[in-house]
This record gives structure tokens, sequence and C-alpha cells, in this order.
């Protein structure tokens, strides 16, 4: 069989398997067709970035298989191996160098790159430019190392596991109603965390709900909580709720029930 200019098989239609895609993302179609399969990919993508970050594709200016030799030459051209494409021939002619900005170069630049050495542009020719014209310029093993390339980019990436949430630091267990101790007894209650009780405070509010819920006969008046060592009903019912002695005090500066408290939301609970 017949070679073309970069070695691959050429001749008819019937005899190679040239198919008519779209370009990826666009409505411009390639009538005269590439080589199927990963020469397909890698024109493909070349022409979809080119439509991307180059300039927009025009349908009917853009060209693919042609049985024929090379200008002024008895070599066939990649044409006729459907390893070469023409995106918008009209506006880049054949023979007129630099018809890209210096801005669109380097995009073009960027889709070689990508390409790894698997793909020329005519605009780099050292004869003749041919600024339109982008061909295979490897074996089939490089083309098919850059086809699955560019599939990879569009693969669904499996679902990434979520990571746990971080635990907060265990408190110390020490008996001292200090900020640290405050702070995660209100992110635990949901109340404004500011490793303060403040008179009347919102977190007391929030353990007195709690309490009356249990059936502990109390009012809601964000009063009751202090390590002073005075009598409260409210530490009165939560020495019953966490089942430390009863004595409406928490004892200053150790308190068992404040450890049965830093116990509790060492749980992350309440």
């Amino acid at each position: 069989m017949s070679k073309s200019q970069n070695g691959w098989n050429a001749g008819p239609k019937t005899e190679i398997r040239i198919v008519s895609p779209k370009v990826p993302g666009t409505n411009v179609d390639f009538p005269q067709g590439v080589l199927a399969g990963d020469v397909e990919t890698v024109l493909m993508y070349v022409a979809a970035e080119f439509h991307r970050t180059v300039e927009p594709l025009k349908d009917g200016e853009c060209w693919g298989y042609f049985y024929k030799n090379i200008e002024g030459s008895s070599e066939l051209s990649n044409h006729a191996s459907g390893t070469a494409i023409d995106l918008n021939a009209p506006a880049h002619p054949m023979g007129r160098a630099n018809t890209f900005s210096a801005a669109k170069v380097a995009a073009i630049r960027k889709i070689l790159a990508f390409c790894e050495g698997v793909v020329r542009w005519g605009g780099d020719y050292s004869g003749r430019k041919d600024d339109m014209h982008f061909e295979i310029n490897k074996g089939a093993s490089e083309v098919a190392r850059i086809a699955r390339k560019i599939r990879a980019l569009s693969a669904p990436k499996p679902p990434s596991t979520p990571k746990p949430p971080a635990q907060p630091a265990k408190l110390v267990v020490d008996g001292k109603l200090g900020p640290a101790t405050i702070r995660r007894w209100q992110q635990v209650m949901g109340t404004p965390v500011d490793g303060k009780i403040s008179d009347p405070s919102e977190l007391v509010r929030a353990v007195q709900r709690l309490l009356r819920s249990k059936g502990h006969q109390i009012d809601v008046d964000g009063r009751g909580i202090r390590q002073d060592g005075r009598y409260y009903l409210t530490t009165y019912a939560l020495q019953g709720y966490l089942g430390t002695e009863r004595d409406g005090r928490m004892s200053a500066p150790v308190s068992e029930l404040v450890k049965a408290i830093q116990r509790r939301l060492n749980t992350n609970k309440f």
C-alpha cells in the first residue's frame, strides 16, 4: 500500500478507514474526513482546542482527507492517509506566513506542547509555510499514547472519599470550669461561643431547657451554673442529670460535677 509523507498507509477511502466527525463542542463538520481511531481522537482534539483557544472554526472551511500529492512534489500528502487537517483554510492560505497574531501562535504552541511532538504545524515548516495545516508526525504507538491522554481528560473521575470531620481535642478532665470547657459546652449546645458564662447566659438557658425536658422543675432564666461553691437549683438538677453527688454546689477550685461535664463533652454530646 502507498504511504503518505509521514509513513501512514494512504489510499482511497475504501482502503483506509476514513470517518467524517464533528469537532467536539462545535457544529463544525469534517466532511472529507480523517483516519478513524486514535488519529481521529488526536486531530479532533487539536481542532476543538483551536476553536476554543485560537479562533472559532468556520464550518465548510475546515478540510481533511484528500488523496493527492504534496504541492510541487511527487510524494503523497498526509491528507492522503487521513492524518492531516486544515483549519479555517481560506484565512490562512498555503504559502502565506504569519497569518496568526502572536497571541494565537502562543495558543497553538500550547496545543502542540500537549501533543508532545505527535502533531506538527505547517507554520513551522522550514520552507513554504502552511499556517492552516496540522498533521500527525509520529507512528501509531505514539499517537495511541496521546489519544489515551486526551480521553483521560473527559473520563469520569472516581468519587473522592470524604474525609471524616476532624475531632476536637479532648478536654482535660481537671474539674475546672475554664474557658476551654465552656467553649466546648457552648459548641455542643449550639449557643454562641465566647468561653464565658454571662449572667444571664444562653448556654445556661440551653442546659435548663435540656434539664426540663428530662423532668427537672427549674426556670429557664439563664442563671444557676457557677463554680463558686454556692447552692443553685440548676446546679442541683445538673448533678442529678449527670449522676454526681447532689448538693447543688459546683465546688471551687475543683468540682466533681465539672469533671462529669468534661467527660460528657469529650463524647461530643451532652
